[in-house]
């Protein structure tokens, strides 16, 4: 059964608040991360997860996504802060990125 998820991105000042529906939440974060600068460079750079909501059926998550697309900023704010109130990244990495070590012999 497929999972069918709502979520909220953002960029790291929390500018724009983006609502979106998916059913592979680290694949939509990938296509999210590969898409910026594609077109334009002046494009948000959306790179926090910070609202993720499951729901049961694609007619339930469409009609969530569409209420919570018609709240105000202050609304999508605080329903963020009500789960998550200091804006972290809830989806990690999947491959952490590596770091160069030098070994002196």
């Amino acid at each position: 059964m497929k999972k069918h998820c709502i979520y909220i991105v953002t960029d790291s000042n929390r500018y724009y608040l983006e609502v979106g529906y998916c059913t592979d939440l680290h694949l939509k974060l990938h296509e999210i991360e590969q898409a910026r600068g594609s077109l334009f460079s002046t494009a948000p750079k959306f790179n926090r997860v910070v609202y993720i909501e499951e729901l049961p059926t694609f007619e339930a998550a469409q009609k969530r996504v569409n209420d919570i697309k018609h709240f105000t900023r202050m609304q999508k704010e605080r329903l963020v802060r009500r789960n998550n109130p200091n804006w972290l990244n809830i989806i990690q990495r999947v491959a952490p990125q590596t770091k160069k070590v030098v070994v002196y012999a």
